[in-house]
């Protein structure tokens, strides 16, 4: 069975035993989609430890100073005045621990008590999944593994929809999609979005003026803006963007690698379009799967001739070398290298 299917599953029955009241002894739960992480710990705290009790029921240990003997104690200890205890551990690499806990720690795993629920909870730390160890093996076997991985759009749309119900809106599926373009594919992220639009609306839809003026974008959309504005011949609006994107306190480096990443895109879309690919071959091509954002793509790729976006690509891959070079006015080298493009684009439509 795949890694995927396995952590699809691995969701599911944690969704299935939330639901029943019936817990496995063993969980893991990691990925970048720290609302759902969250939302589904918060839910084991509520459902396996009576609140009354959680004093002596609820164990919580931090990763980082984790060692054998206080983990088999939180282990072995049974519960007070009820059937089962919860055990979380923050940050611990339970793929790779440290030596110091040997084969112990396997042996612990592999004869866990059924009134114990241990969770090992990646917050911060990269879970690691290795194959070729006994311990994957071993939690292969007698883990629930739940990976919580960033959301399809459909998925993200679907759970904006609902949380505007719930706030007495609604929201359309186009509009949903253009938050998700504006604001990122983060579910956190988006939940808080979701609410300030809702409160600057005042007739119980929200539309894309409350998105815009509210909600705020992330890196890859103001790149979209100042791409688009560099496509119109508006070069001082490009340079006001850069510098609103500094004054944020964004990383000059950062900030233009995600210029050049966008110019690419870009780039492919258009041979894309040329070629007659399909839109899995552009998926592939600009690295999405938003059937929005491959809209916007091809709409953008469009106003731009194929010439000037292959010179534009290479005018940012000699940039993206000086930058990382010796000490530059790098601010200055970025608006340079736009004006350089932005003439590229005025050469090639005049």
């Amino acid at each position: 069975m795949a890694v995927e299917k396995q952590n699809k599953n691995g969701r599911l029955k944690l969704k299935q035993d939330l639901a029943k009241g019936s817990f496995e002894t063993l969980y893991i739960l990691y990925g970048e989609e720290a609302y759902l992480r969250e939302y589904y710990l918060r839910q084991l705290r509520k459902k396996v430890v009576d609140e009354t009790f959680a004093d002596f029921n609820l164990i919580e240990l931090d990763g980082k100073t984790l060692t054998l003997e206080s983990l088999t104690e939180a282990v072995d200890s049974y519960p007070a005045m009820s059937e089962r205890k919860l055990v979380i551990v923050t940050d611990f690499n339970i793929y790779a621990p440290p030596a110091s806990f040997g084969d112990q720690l396997i042996d612990l795993l592999s004869d866990l008590p059924d009134y114990v629920c241990l969770v090992f909870y990646f917050d911060i730390l990269e879970a690691k999944p290795d194959k070729r160890t006994k311990m994957y093996k071993l939690l292969e076997k007698k883990a629930c593994t739940a990976e919580f991985a960033r959301l399809e759009e459909k998925e993200l749309i679907e759970r904006l929809e609902r949380r505007a119900r719930e706030l007495n809106c609604i929201i359309s599926d186009e509009d949903a999609a253009y938050m998700i373009f504006l604001c990122g594919t983060s579910l956190t992220n988006l939940m808080g979005e979701i609410e300030k639009a809702a409160a600057h609306c005042t007739t119980g839809e929200i539309k894309r003026y409350n998105i815009d003026a509210v909600c705020s974008p992330v890196l890859d959309a103001v790149v979209f803006d100042l791409t688009d504005a560099i496509a119109a011949g508006k070069f001082e609006k490009a340079v006001a963007l850069v510098g609103d994107l500094l004054r944020l306190k964004n990383n000059e480096v950062v900030i233009f690698t995600t210029i050049m990443r966008h110019i690419q895109r870009l780039y492919a879309a258009k041979i894309c379009a040329e070629t007659r690919g399909g839109d899995r071959y552009l998926a592939e091509m600009i690295g999405s799967k938003s059937p929005f954002y491959a809209k916007k793509i091809q709409s953008a790729a469009r106003r731009l001739p194929l010439p000037v976006l292959r010179r534009a690509a290479s005018l940012c891959a000699r940039t993206d070398s000086e930058l990382k070079g010796s000490a530059v006015d790098r601010q200055k080298l970025i608006e340079l290298t736009l004006l350089d493009i932005a003439a590229e684009v005025k050469g090639a439509t005049s």
